[in-house]
Protein backbone atom coordinates (compact mmCIF):
# COMPACT_ATOMS: atom_id res chain seq x y z
CA UNK A 1 0.00 0.00 0.00
CA UNK A 2 1.69 3.43 -0.93
CA UNK A 3 1.96 6.08 1.15
CA UNK A 4 -1.23 7.69 -0.27
CA UNK A 5 -3.29 5.15 0.10
CA UNK A 6 -2.75 4.75 4.01
CA UNK A 7 -3.43 8.25 4.11
CA UNK A 8 -6.23 7.88 2.74
CA UNK A 9 -7.62 4.95 4.43
CA UNK A 10 -6.25 6.70 7.95
CA UNK A 11 -8.53 9.96 7.09
CA UNK A 12 -11.53 7.39 6.07
CA UNK A 13 -11.50 5.83 9.91
CA UNK A 14 -11.24 8.81 11.47
CA UNK A 15 -14.20 10.47 9.72
CA UNK A 16 -16.34 7.42 10.21
CA UNK A 17 -15.40 7.21 13.81
CA UNK A 18 -15.47 10.91 14.38
CA UNK A 19 -19.51 11.22 12.88
CA UNK A 20 -19.96 8.23 15.16
CA UNK A 21 -18.99 9.44 17.97
CA UNK A 22 -20.19 13.48 17.84
CA UNK A 23 -23.52 11.94 16.51
CA UNK A 24 -23.74 9.91 19.97
CA UNK A 25 -23.03 12.68 22.19
CA UNK A 26 -22.18 15.77 20.56
CA UNK A 27 -19.10 18.28 19.72
CA UNK A 28 -18.82 18.52 23.53
CA UNK A 29 -18.57 15.72 24.85
CA UNK A 30 -16.84 13.59 22.30
CA UNK A 31 -13.33 13.04 22.70
CA UNK A 32 -10.35 12.73 20.38
CA UNK A 33 -9.43 9.74 22.50
CA UNK A 34 -12.58 8.12 21.97
CA UNK A 35 -12.88 9.21 18.07
CA UNK A 36 -9.42 7.42 17.79
CA UNK A 37 -10.03 4.43 19.58
CA UNK A 38 -12.87 3.74 17.23
CA UNK A 39 -11.04 4.81 14.71
CA UNK A 40 -7.74 2.93 15.61
CA UNK A 41 -5.53 5.78 15.39
CA UNK A 42 -3.75 7.65 17.09
CA UNK A 43 -4.06 11.69 18.59
CA UNK A 44 -1.39 12.69 16.14
CA UNK A 45 -3.14 11.08 13.42
CA UNK A 46 -6.16 13.87 13.63
CA UNK A 47 -3.66 16.86 14.66
CA UNK A 48 -1.98 16.22 11.34
CA UNK A 49 -4.93 15.56 8.89
CA UNK A 50 -7.36 17.85 10.76
CA UNK A 51 -5.28 20.03 12.79
CA UNK A 52 -7.84 20.07 16.00
CA UNK A 53 -11.03 18.66 17.00
CA UNK A 54 -13.51 21.60 15.70
CA UNK A 55 -11.97 21.00 12.27
CA UNK A 56 -12.45 16.98 11.96
CA UNK A 57 -15.86 18.19 13.18
CA UNK A 58 -16.41 20.63 10.40
CA UNK A 59 -15.35 17.62 8.38
CA UNK A 60 -17.89 15.61 9.81
CA UNK A 61 -20.79 17.87 8.94
CA UNK A 62 -19.36 18.59 4.98
CA UNK A 63 -19.26 15.08 4.25
CA UNK A 64 -22.19 14.10 5.83
CA UNK A 65 -24.09 17.14 4.42
CA UNK A 66 -22.43 16.09 0.99
CA UNK A 67 -23.46 12.35 1.27
CA UNK A 68 -27.27 14.04 2.13
CA UNK A 69 -27.08 16.43 -1.12
CA UNK A 70 -28.94 14.25 -3.29
CA UNK A 71 -31.85 14.73 -1.36
CA UNK A 72 -32.07 18.46 -2.33
CA UNK A 73 -31.96 18.03 -6.13
CA UNK A 74 -35.27 15.87 -4.99
CA UNK A 75 -36.86 18.40 -2.97
CA UNK A 76 -36.38 20.92 -5.60
CA UNK A 77 -39.88 21.23 -7.86
CA UNK A 78 -39.88 21.21 -11.72
CA UNK A 79 -40.11 24.86 -12.96
CA UNK A 80 -42.77 24.50 -15.08
CA UNK A 81 -44.85 22.87 -12.50
CA UNK A 82 -48.08 25.25 -10.92
CA UNK A 83 -47.17 26.86 -7.65
CA UNK A 84 -49.95 24.54 -5.90
CA UNK A 85 -47.69 21.49 -7.11
CA UNK A 86 -44.54 22.90 -6.53
CA UNK A 87 -45.41 22.98 -2.82
CA UNK A 88 -47.13 19.89 -2.86
CA UNK A 89 -43.76 18.14 -3.66
CA UNK A 90 -41.51 20.17 -2.11
CA UNK A 91 -43.65 19.24 1.45
CA UNK A 92 -43.63 15.51 0.36
CA UNK A 93 -40.02 15.44 -0.52
CA UNK A 94 -39.02 17.43 2.56
CA UNK A 95 -41.16 14.10 4.65
CA UNK A 96 -39.77 11.72 2.87
CA UNK A 97 -36.03 12.88 3.54
CA UNK A 98 -36.90 13.73 7.59
CA UNK A 99 -38.82 11.03 7.70
CA UNK A 100 -38.32 7.98 5.06
CA UNK A 101 -36.48 5.06 5.22
CA UNK A 102 -33.13 6.59 3.64
CA UNK A 103 -33.10 9.25 5.67
CA UNK A 104 -29.49 11.14 6.50
CA UNK A 105 -29.79 9.32 9.89
CA UNK A 106 -26.58 10.15 11.00
CA UNK A 107 -26.59 14.23 9.84
CA UNK A 108 -29.98 14.86 11.35
CA UNK A 109 -28.61 13.30 14.83
CA UNK A 110 -25.74 16.10 14.33
CA UNK A 111 -28.12 18.62 13.30
CA UNK A 112 -29.87 17.98 16.72
CA UNK A 113 -26.74 18.67 18.75
CA UNK A 114 -26.69 21.85 17.21
CA UNK A 115 -29.81 23.27 17.79
CA UNK A 116 -28.74 22.66 21.74
CA UNK A 117 -25.13 23.58 22.01
CA UNK A 118 -24.47 25.50 18.68
CA UNK A 119 -20.72 25.46 17.13
CA UNK A 120 -19.13 27.22 14.67
CA UNK A 121 -19.52 24.33 12.20
CA UNK A 122 -23.30 25.39 12.02
CA UNK A 123 -22.61 27.95 9.69
CA UNK A 124 -21.62 25.37 7.47
CA UNK A 125 -24.88 23.57 7.80
CA UNK A 126 -26.62 26.96 7.36
CA UNK A 127 -24.98 27.90 4.31
CA UNK A 128 -24.54 24.38 2.08
CA UNK A 129 -28.10 23.34 3.90
CA UNK A 130 -30.65 25.31 5.37
CA UNK A 131 -30.30 28.15 2.95
CA UNK A 132 -30.41 26.51 -0.44
CA UNK A 133 -33.61 24.48 1.20
CA UNK A 134 -34.99 28.17 2.29
CA UNK A 135 -34.37 29.62 -0.89
CA UNK A 136 -35.87 27.06 -2.88
CA UNK A 137 -39.42 27.13 -0.90
CA UNK A 138 -39.24 30.85 -0.80
CA UNK A 139 -39.33 31.00 -4.45
CA UNK A 140 -42.78 28.92 -4.39
CA UNK A 141 -44.16 30.64 -1.59
CA UNK A 142 -43.27 34.48 -3.12
CA UNK A 143 -44.75 32.77 -6.79
CA UNK A 144 -48.43 32.28 -4.39
CA UNK A 145 -48.33 34.78 -2.68
CA UNK A 146 -47.55 37.50 -6.09
CA UNK A 147 -45.87 40.76 -6.17
CA UNK A 148 -48.32 42.72 -3.40
CA UNK A 149 -46.69 40.40 -1.21
CA UNK A 150 -44.07 41.67 1.57
CA UNK A 151 -40.62 39.86 2.26
CA UNK A 152 -41.70 39.33 5.81
CA UNK A 153 -44.83 38.20 4.83
CA UNK A 154 -42.54 35.34 2.45
CA UNK A 155 -40.46 34.72 5.35
CA UNK A 156 -43.14 34.01 7.67
CA UNK A 157 -44.54 31.56 5.63
CA UNK A 158 -41.37 29.65 5.24
CA UNK A 159 -40.55 29.42 8.13
CA UNK A 160 -44.17 27.98 9.24
CA UNK A 161 -44.23 25.61 6.37
CA UNK A 162 -40.41 24.34 7.50
CA UNK A 163 -41.76 24.17 11.33
CA UNK A 164 -44.67 21.87 10.73
CA UNK A 165 -42.22 19.36 8.55
CA UNK A 166 -39.45 19.66 11.03
CA UNK A 167 -41.72 19.29 14.48
CA UNK A 168 -42.45 15.26 13.19
CA UNK A 169 -38.94 14.83 13.03
CA UNK A 170 -37.57 17.20 16.09
CA UNK A 171 -40.94 15.65 18.31
CA UNK A 172 -41.12 12.10 16.88
CA UNK A 173 -41.46 10.27 20.16
CA UNK A 174 -43.38 12.97 21.57
CA UNK A 175 -45.81 12.72 18.50
CA UNK A 176 -45.31 8.29 18.54
CA UNK A 177 -46.53 8.24 22.29
CA UNK A 178 -48.96 10.89 22.11
CA UNK A 179 -50.70 9.57 19.19
CA UNK A 180 -49.77 6.10 18.79
CA UNK A 181 -48.92 6.33 15.11
CA UNK A 182 -45.39 5.57 13.59
CA UNK A 183 -44.05 8.72 11.63
CA UNK A 184 -41.65 6.78 9.77
CA UNK A 185 -44.36 4.56 7.93
CA UNK A 186 -44.30 5.05 4.68
CA UNK A 187 -48.25 5.52 4.22
CA UNK A 188 -48.35 7.83 7.22
CA UNK A 189 -45.15 9.66 5.92
CA UNK A 190 -47.37 10.87 2.52
CA UNK A 191 -50.98 11.34 4.75
CA UNK A 192 -48.93 14.15 7.19
CA UNK A 193 -47.25 15.60 3.96
CA UNK A 194 -50.54 15.78 2.74
CA UNK A 195 -52.12 17.24 5.61
CA UNK A 196 -49.06 19.83 6.07
CA UNK A 197 -49.79 20.68 2.27
CA UNK A 198 -53.32 21.62 2.24
CA UNK A 199 -52.83 23.40 5.50
CA UNK A 200 -50.01 25.13 4.49
CA UNK A 201 -51.64 26.09 1.08
CA UNK A 202 -54.87 27.66 2.65
CA UNK A 203 -52.46 29.42 5.03
CA UNK A 204 -50.43 31.11 2.20
CA UNK A 205 -53.85 31.72 -0.20
CA UNK A 206 -55.21 33.56 3.21
CA UNK A 207 -51.96 35.79 3.21
CA UNK A 208 -52.37 36.55 -0.63
CA UNK A 209 -55.81 37.76 -0.40
CA UNK A 210 -54.81 39.91 2.74
CA UNK A 211 -51.50 41.59 0.12
CA UNK A 212 -53.94 41.87 -2.27
CA UNK A 213 -56.45 44.15 -0.06
CA UNK A 214 -53.47 46.03 1.46
CA UNK A 215 -53.93 45.05 5.34
CA UNK A 216 -52.19 42.84 7.47
CA UNK A 217 -55.41 42.40 9.09
CA UNK A 218 -56.58 38.47 10.28
CA UNK A 219 -58.95 37.28 7.95
CA UNK A 220 -62.36 36.36 9.67
CA UNK A 221 -64.97 34.20 8.76
CA UNK A 222 -64.86 33.56 4.77
CA UNK A 223 -64.04 36.86 3.64
CA UNK A 224 -60.47 35.15 2.40
CA UNK A 225 -62.23 33.77 -0.71
CA UNK A 226 -60.42 30.85 -1.32
CA UNK A 227 -61.04 27.44 -1.85
CA UNK A 228 -58.76 24.47 -2.31
CA UNK A 229 -58.25 22.14 -4.52
CA UNK A 230 -59.55 18.46 -4.88
CA UNK A 231 -57.92 16.07 -2.95
CA UNK A 232 -55.95 13.92 -4.69
CA UNK A 233 -54.05 11.51 -1.63
CA UNK A 234 -55.71 8.26 -1.18
CA UNK A 235 -55.66 8.93 1.87
CA UNK A 236 -58.56 11.22 2.29
CA UNK A 237 -60.92 9.63 -0.35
Amino acid sequence: MSQDQRRGETIDRLLTAATEVFADVGYRAATLREICRRGNANIAAVNYHFRDKEQLYTAVLEQAMLAAGEGLVQIKPDDDLPPEEKLRHFIHQLFRSLLGADRPSQLLRLIAHEMVEPTPALNVAVEKAARPLDDILAAIVAELLGSAAEPTVVRDCVSSIISQCSSYQNSEAIIQRLHQINVHDPATIEQLAEHVYRFSLGGVRAMAEQAARGTTSPVRGNRAGFSLPPLSSPFHK
